[in-house]
């Protein structure tokens, strides 16, 4: 096996919806797999087109996003390596359900719809790692919802930060680095806000000590006072 298809083996193993195959299925998978990379900014999909692959993320990190009539974006989300974006619309036929754009230079691997449904058909395995995806995103969705609903622009933020930290940090020198280079517009179309808030708000949170920037990477400092922030 190449360098490259154990690479993909690893990520297969790691997804949620696949880690639970047998290792024999998961060797066959990742045969069926194709690479494809995109720049930074390139949309992989926009919203309304077929949809006809499945996609995993090998590298780098992709956003989800719904257009607003505004003309702005809603970020549904922020997926990174060994995370799967396509699944719904190769499950109903349907049109893609939002536009998936690349955050820097991604590399993904693709399944094709016709591969997937053999997959299906043929594991339970995959049937119930597919559920637990999907239960997943729903309550995922369902949480930031209330949180939309409930909480005040700094709760919010806060708490999107404490998201963003667990799902894509990385500890270096005493800090917890969000490895994903998010804009201050990215920032506020996850939290229903504008831009200019998001950036006194930041400028708020650096004042105290509480993170640091650096281009468009955030730090976090002291995850202590920001979780007292969120009330957790």
């Amino acid at each position: 096996m190449t360098t490259e298809r154990r690479l993909e083996l690893e990520i297969l193993r790691g997804s949620l919806m696949l880690q639970d195959l047998p290792e024999e299925e998961l060797k066959r998978l990742a045969l069926m797999l194709r690479r494809r990379t995109y720049r930074r900014g390139e949309v992989i999909f926009h919203l309304g087109d077929p949809g006809q692959t499945l996609h995993v993320v090998c590298q780098g990190h992709v956003k989800v996003v719904l257009p607003t009539e505004s003309g702005e974006e809603a970020v549904l989300s922020i997926l990174g390596p060994g995370e799967l974006f396509g699944e719904m619309a190769l499950l109903d036929g349907a049109p893609r359900s939002a536009t998936v754009v690349a955050l820097e230079p991604v590399e993904t691997a693709t399944l094709s719809r016709q591969d997937f449904l053999v997959l299906l058909r043929s594991s339970p395995a995959a049937v119930e790692g597919l559920l637990a995806s999907l239960a997943r995103a729903v309550r995922r969705l369902s949480d930031e919802v209330t949180g939309l609903m409930f909480a005040d622009l700094r709760g919010r933020l806060v708490r999107k930060l404490l998201e963003l930290a667990e799902a894509h940090g990385r500890e270096h020198d005493g800090a917890l680095e969000i490895q994903v280079p998010l804009t201050q517009e990215e920032l506020a179309g996850m939290i229903g806000a504008t831009r200019p808030r998001v950036n006194r708000l930041l400028g708020f949170f650096e004042d105290r000590g509480v993170i640091a920037r650096s281009g468009r990477r955030i730090a976090i400092l002291n995850r202590e006072l920001l979780e007292r922030w969120a009330g957790v």
